[in-house]
């Protein structure tokens, strides 16, 4: 017998929280989130979702879970943009096309109930830059941190559910070997470029971090494109608590900041290692053993993972993208990395798939978000 429930009880996010030990029990790839951190991230720690409209439902079958989905509303960003929209996510489920069909229409209904429009996902948690969309590709590699790996067969239970395409976003990739030939060429001619245009970058200062978060967050508020759909204008707040979260994690040669001549901020790239690789071990569990494991081996690591890259209106086709590129990967490969990703990139981004592709980096991933008219 097929039930669907809502989540209601500690033990019951327990259960929402351990499905993933189940569904990819015998997979080599997937990489299982840090138990505690991601049971809180549910409870609305550090992200805005216990402010949103939100339901988390249970789909189990014959007295066992089997399936799993997050539904919420982000009215902050639907007033922002004048939409509808309710966002699915954490979708979890064995391959069966009742347990799907049922836990999206646990959905649909909660979203029809405060007349939402239009459902669509999978995408992160509100405010959040990653597990974005479905893997469509390369199911025989494990994801880089914060990315998204899944069942190949949840595109079709989506589909099958009446779900279209809403956009793809990518991951680029690139090989220490593919970049040496292009460091060696920028380095002759962006020097020109920059003087030129009367700008220079620089690595994160961490010992004047509230000029550098103050910087940031004026690049973040200037560059933001008014029509992204799915996002909406930082705070200073969040800038300043999403470093506190991840200053542990950060190493400062990899976030570049470029500047004008006159000190004001007009670019930004937040890259970090791709903790993935350690993790990948761990099976979610964050024991004494396994943090020593990770203090002991994060030096090692040898790809990174460039999250976000923001340029102010005034100063794009300068070659501002250029030059942050080029300074994070060389600084990546001066310190050992060997293989560098970028994303992930939305498909309408041109300008930024334009560059990244004219630097050597090729499509590895594609990761697809649907949605559906309600």
């Amino acid at each position: 017998m097929l039930e669907i429930k809502e989540v209601k009880t500690d033990k019951d996010l327990d259960e929402f929280c351990h499905l993933v030990y189940s569904i990819y029990k015998n997979n080599d790839y997937f990489v299982y989130p840090i138990y505690d951190d991601y049971k809180n991230s549910l409870k609305g720690v550090n992200n805005r979702l216990i402010s949103c409209p939100h339901k988390l439902f249970l789909a189990s079958k014959d007295n066992k879970i089997v399936g799993r989905i997050l539904a919420y509303v982000d009215e902050e960003l639907n007033e922002y943009h004048s939409s509808s929209v309710g966002y699915v996510s954490q979708y979890e489920c064995i391959e069966d096309e009742e347990v799907s069909k049922a836990l999206l229409d646990a959905c649909s209904k909660f979203f029809k109930s405060l007349n939402i429009k239009i459902m669509r996902g999978p995408v992160s948690l509100p405010d959040g830059d990653d597990n974005r969309g479905f893997l469509i590709n390369a199911f025989d590699k494990y994801p880089s941190v914060m990315n998204v790996y899944n069942k190949k067969y949840y595109n079709d239970q989506f589909v099958n559910y009446g779900f279209s395409l809403y956009h793809d976003v990518f991951a680029y990739k690139a090989n220490k070997d593919d970049l040496l030939a292009k460091i060696d060429k920028l380095s002759r001619l962006l020097p020109q470029v920059q003087k030129r245009y009367s700008y220079k970058t620089s690595v994160l200062d961490t010992k004047n971090m509230e000029k550098e978060l103050e910087d940031v967050y004026k690049i973040l508020d200037s560059a933001l494109p008014p029509s992204w759909e799915d996002f909406i204008p930082v705070k200073k707040s969040d800038v300043y608590s999403i470093f506190e979260q991840m200053k542990s994690l950060i190493v400062k040669d990899l976030i570049v900041i470029a500047r004008n001549y006159q000190d004001e901020p007009i670019g930004f790239a937040l890259t970090l290692p791709d903790y993935n690789e350690i993790l990948k071990d761990f099976k979610g569990k964050l024991s004494l053993f396994n943090k020593i494991k990770f203090l002991l081996k994060k030096n090692s690591i040898k790809r990174v993972r460039m999250f976000v890259l923001m340029v102010v209106p005034e100063y794009r086709n300068k070659g501002v993208t250029s030059s942050i590129y080029f300074h994070v990967f060389k600084n990546a490969v001066n310190k050992g990395y060997t293989i560098l990703e970028g994303s992930t990139i939305w498909d309408y981004n041109k300008d930024m798939i334009n560059d990244i592709e004219k630097f050597g980096a090729i499509k590895d991933k594609i990761y697809r978000v649907y949605e559906k008219i309600l």
